[in-house]
């Protein structure tokens, strides 16, 4: 695989991710937000809450990695918008809105950058450890985290498995 196709590959998995979500979403009613697995599970839009913002909790990592590989690449800007805190009743447009604002600030976390620039790991500090990361690993753990919880909001309805 070329550098080129893997820097591809990586930004098509999180678009295919981000489709994913959106189909699902596409496919609630108002009141499927409301349904939980069992009584002390999550309700459909507290998990895609959670994954609102597990995404942007990964971000200022992101760009730290960014910063540590890609010194000379211009810094872009993220996470200009407020998100809704766990506790907001949010309507399926709203909660739309704020997954793609989270994705599109992750994709342009990793624009620009090159096949070696995104497997290369870099110290970077998680809730006050030092550990080497990749861009790419990050990037993935991301797509597989969102993919983890759309599985979860299927069994949830009882819906048939969502395909990437």
């Amino acid at each position: 695989m070329t550098a080129t196709e893997l820097t591809d590959a990586v930004l098509a998995e999180l678009r295919a991710n981000l489709q994913a979500l959106g189909a699902l979403l596409d496919s609630l009613s108002e009141d499927d937000l409301q349904r939980r697995l069992a009584p002390n599970e999550w309700s459909v839009a507290q998990i895609l809450l959670h994954l609102i913002h597990a995404e942007r909790w990964l971000q200022p990592q992101l760009l730290e990695l960014r910063r540590a590989v890609a010194p000379a690449l211009p810094v872009p800007s993220i996470g200009g918008i407020t998100l809704p805190d766990t506790e907001s009743k949010l309507s399926l447009a709203e909660l739309r809105w704020a997954a793609a604002a989270v994705r599109e600030d992750t994709l342009r976390l990793l624009d620009g950058l090159d096949s070696a620039q995104l497997r290369e790991p870099a110290n970077v500090s998680v809730d006050g450890d030092i550990i080497d990361l990749s861009l790419r690993t990050m990037a993935l753990t991301v797509a597989d985290h969102q993919l983890f919880h759309l599985r979860q909001i299927e069994r949830t309805l009882g819906k048939n498995s969502i395909r990437l």
